[in-house]
């Protein structure tokens, strides 16, 4: 309902295969080998409710443990994925568990994300490009939405192959 008058397209880095890229949640103490997720005093982050140290590890620098993803790391598309699940929307009912938002963040990037496999390494890499968009209209931001939240995000992911494009998008707050 407004005239667009700027577009960002951000490249969102996609290189990750496996789900091991998140073996050091347990290894560093986040989640517990039976896949609990450590709990912590409750608080509040940019409307977010933090109960627990995955939270922490996602959100808050000063967390003793948000070195165990580097900046790059936290570019990835797998992992903004699985951060915008774990966070979710203002009425998101939390797990205790990290299995269903490991299998969740899985099943979705493998509908996203398309890969190929070189015929000479047997190597398999990711053939899609994700953007993470934004639109401007006289007022400032207009899409995903007028107000700017790390929980608002609109992402197009491209197929080259098929020509496919495939649309994720969430408004923090509704």
């Amino acid at each position: 309902g407004s005239k667009v008058t700027k577009i960002e397209a951000t490249v969102v880095p996609c290189t990750q295969t496996s789900m091991s890229f998140f073996d050091r949640l347990y290894s560093e103490g986040v989640v517990r080998e039976t896949g609990d997720i450590v709990k912590c005093y409750d608080d509040y982050y940019d409307d977010i409710l933090i109960s627990d140290e995955l939270r922490k590890v996602l959100l808050l620098e000063d967390s003793d443990h948000y070195d165990i993803f580097s900046q790059l790391d936290r570019q990835e598309f797998l992992f903004c994925l699985f951060k915008h699940l774990c966070i979710g929307g203002t009425l998101c009912q939390f797990e205790d568990v990290v299995g269903p938002y490991l299998e969740t963040t899985k099943a979705l990037y493998k509908d996203l994300v398309s890969v190929q496999k070189n015929p000479e390494t047997k190597e398999i890499h990711i053939i899609s490009t994700v953007f993470r968009v934004s639109a401007y209209d006289g007022n400032g931001l207009c899409y995903p939405s007028s107000k700017s939240h790390q929980q608002t995000f609109a992402y197009l992911v491209v197929d080259p192959c098929k020509r496919h494009v495939h649309a994720l998008y969430h408004c923090f707050g509704g």
